[in-house]
């Protein structure tokens, strides 16, 4: 990533939107712009995507717009996106900007969680005129939802803490694992990758995990997970099982791209 040290970052879901994309873009200030479009977009959403490829390189550098691809009705493939693309930008140093007005509802509250979570800025675009017969295109003249902005709303954000990553990394062996697997296993899973330290003793077929790995396994990582209901225990002792939920299985979803960026930089 070349693009580094407080420069502005703009990221933006596609609807059929014009003028809060581009005049939004013009009067914060961007360096880097990610559309994020539909893989199956309309023939009318493809005239907006190249009006805006056309406009857009007009006010960055051509090579700092991105365009990216994710289904805008799946919630958590979005939300994984934008949490993916928020941490990536903080990380190098850069201010993130999410439009909330340029895309679906969807998308709204997507960008609005991936600000709370990784320190985005979250701006509300309000229209000039919000055009009745819509979207016009005839005659090369590409007038979106929308035309003009009155004015760029910052929203405020507070703070919500999202899963930590050894959680999440702890998800993805168990996810790696069929999602159930005995507890013993679990623990020695968690220890070839690095993820606990000093649980076993001996080698291969003969590796068991000892009492105060137990101990270790359950503080670090089961009672966390079963308290924010990712994981449920299953039998007793340590012959249990260790279940992935279904909200365990969302959360991996969403979050497994996200952690992965930390471990790139």
């Amino acid at each position: 990533m070349k693009l580094t040290g407080h420069k502005k970052v703009h990221i933006a879901p596609m609807g059929y939107e014009i003028d809060r994309i581009e005049l939004a873009i013009k009067q914060i200030g961007a360096d880097r712009v990610y559309l994020i479009k539909n893989p199956e977009e309309s023939k009318q959403g493809i005239l907006y995507l190249n009006e805006l490829k056309q406009r857009i390189p007009k006010l960055i550098p051509p090579e700092e717009l991105k365009i990216m691809e994710c289904p805008i009705w799946d919630f958590q493939k979005t939300m994984s996106l934008l949490c993916e693309l928020v941490r990536r930008e903080k990380s190098a140093g850069n201010f993130v900007y999410i439009n909330l007005s340029s895309g679906s509802k969807l998308s709204a509250v997507a960008g609005t969680l991936a600000s709370l979570m990784y320190g985005a800025t979250p701006y509300y675009v309000r229209a000039a005129e919000y055009n009745i017969e819509f979207p016009e295109t005839k005659n090369g003249d590409i007038k979106g939802v929308t035309s003009g902005i009155k004015e760029i709303l910052q929203i405020p954000v507070y703070a919500i803490e999202p899963p930590a990553d050894n959680l999440i990394r702890a998800l993805v062996v168990l996810f790696e694992k069929g999602g159930r697997i005995k507890q013993k296993e679990y623990i020695i899973a968690l220890e070839d990758k690095e993820l606990l330290k000093d649980v076993t003793s001996g080698s291969g077929r003969r590796k068991e995990v000892t009492k105060k790995g137990y101990a270790r396994a359950k503080r670090q990582y089961f009672e966390k997970l079963e308290e924010k209901e990712l994981i449920i225990k299953k039998g007793k002792g340590r012959s249990s099982f260790i279940e992935i939920t279904k909200e365990g299985e969302n959360t991996f979803q969403t979050f497994k791209d996200v952690v992965e960026v930390k471990q790139l930089d």
